[in-house]
């Protein structure tokens, strides 16, 4: 499969309203593209990626706050699944801002908003638990766990680093 590599204002806008809507299959494209900001764009480039931010955003939030509201929550376990759930959902933002085709500084400020926003929805969650009982704590350890997905950084194609890095990845099973 040929990816097209967007290097246009057209084209990462087009990227930009597509990952906005939902469309997860974006990032391979981002990641292969660039774009040479100028005076005339950039203030316009970054309006674009913050509104496809906030619309994805959004959507998770809307998500998220109505698996709470469909599925009845009879044990931690029934909690835990939506908060595992929420934190898989949230990897497309998570991706999108690490895409290798964006701008440093609006990378930086994507993660630093995502990270607040977690943040924001643990305090929430915490606030919300019932004041009493043995399911607040066991709760209260489930939110400790919800965080932002680990976007992983790809190993180098070095030969010299494929044998290290194939015996140090270790996978931890719970």
């Amino acid at each position: 499969m040929n990816i097209k590599s967007p290097i246009t204002y057209a084209d990462w806008c087009n990227l930009f309203e597509r990952f906005g809507h939902g469309d997860d299959t974006v990032f391979d494209e981002m990641n292969c593209g660039c774009f040479d900001l100028d005076a005339g764009t950039a203030k316009r480039f970054y309006n674009q990626a913050e509104e496809a931010y906030k619309t994805r955003k959004k959507l998770w939030l809307e998500k998220f706050q109505r698996s709470f509201e469909i599925q009845s929550i009879k044990s931690e376990d029934d909690f835990g699944i939506i908060l595992l759930t929420g934190k898989k959902n949230l990897i497309p933002l998570t991706k999108f801002s690490y895409s290798k085709g964006l701008p440093e500084d609006l990378k930086t400020v994507f993660k630093k908003d995502l990270e607040e926003f977690v943040a924001e929805i643990k305090k929430s969650l915490k606030e919300n638990l019932p004041k009493a009982g043995n399911d607040k704590e066991k709760m209260t350890l489930i939110i400790n766990l919800f965080r932002l997905p680990i976007e992983e950084v790809p190993f180098q194609d070095d030969s010299k680093n494929t044998v290290s890095n194939s015996l140090t990845k270790r996978q931890i099973i719970f």
